[in-house]
């Protein structure tokens, strides 16, 4: 494309037109936006270059040279017309020079096909650095983070089995309840006292104790008069030996003289050689 000239190809020469002398004019005021991309003067109003559709960058114009021979295209066969592009810009609808490859207000090209640049051709002003050239703008690319491997599940431990708490003995405060079983099966009660003897009556001295084992081989199995006594203390059944000659014991264990022994249930007491089954309710 001749920047400051258009064809006349009906008579084979070139004649100014009133664009160009306004381009010549801006040339000579140093406010010609030349194109950085091809280095073509375009229009002062002008946002992007009619030759490549490049944005423009004020710069001052270079020192006038010496005007080129403008070549004259030869006539077209026939006599015929030859169209020079659109007159109004497509996108914008703006009036445009016919000839020109881009629109001056918006940057639109005015053919079907691209005008591409010469090569070769670079920035004929020394220190304006070229246009840049993006590439096509490029779907984004969203990375998804990789699906999380599922972690192992502990095992659920299983709930805890509630304990059965030991039931406690019943408090007491007397002797009911409590029973004497021996190796016959004969089963004594003891009184509802807070305390028991446990020996053989004696009629000439006239003592009888609480709870009399004559008559289940006491005295064959050495059980004194005052063997033993049964009482409660804190609510818990106690078992004394009261100084007895052959002595007591709790499960084969000798209890102390006059120390009294709690007594659980099912305990075996042994006084001298006679065996009783202890028993609480």
């Amino acid at each position: 494309m001749v920047p400051f000239a258009t064809r006349d190809y009906r008579i084979g020469r070139s004649r100014p037109r009133p664009r160009d002398e306004e381009r010549l004019s801006q040339i000579r005021r140093n406010v010609v936006p030349f194109c950085p991309q091809c280095g073509v003067a375009n229009p002062d109003s002008a946002r992007f270059c009619d030759q490549c559709g490049a944005q423009l960058i004020p710069v001052p114009a270079a020192p006038p040279q010496a005007a080129t021979p403008v070549p004259v295209a030869p006539p077209v066969a026939g006599g015929g017309t030859v169209s020079a592009g659109p007159t109004t810009c497509p996108q914008c609808g703006t009036s445009v020079i016919p000839g020109e490859a881009f629109c001056d207000s918006c940057g639109a090209p005015l053919f079907n096909r691209p005008v591409a640049s010469p090569p070769g051709v670079g920035s004929p002003f020394p220190g304006v650095p070229p246009q840049p050239v993006y590439p096509p703008p490029q779907p984004a690319t969203i990375q998804m983070p990789p699906p999380a491997r599922p972690t192992s599940v502990p095992p659920v431990p299983p709930p805890p089995v509630p304990s059965i708490p030991a039931v406690a003995p019943p408090v007491r405060s007397s002797l009911a309840g409590v029973r004497l079983r021996l190796e016959n099966g004969t089963v004594l009660s003891l009184p509802a006292t807070g305390q028991a003897t446990v020996g053989r009556a004696d009629p000439v001295s006239n003592f009888y104790p609480d709870i009399d084992l004559t008559a289940h081989g006491g005295l064959e199995r050495g059980v004194g008069r005052r063997h033993g006594r049964f009482l409660v203390q804190q609510g818990q059944v106690y078992y004394e030996d009261l100084d007895s000659t052959n002595g007591s014991f709790r499960n084969n264990s000798k209890i102390p003289p006059r120390q009294p022994q709690p007594i659980q249930h099912g305990d075996e007491l042994r006084l001298g050689a006679l065996k009783l089954i202890v028993e609480l309710s």
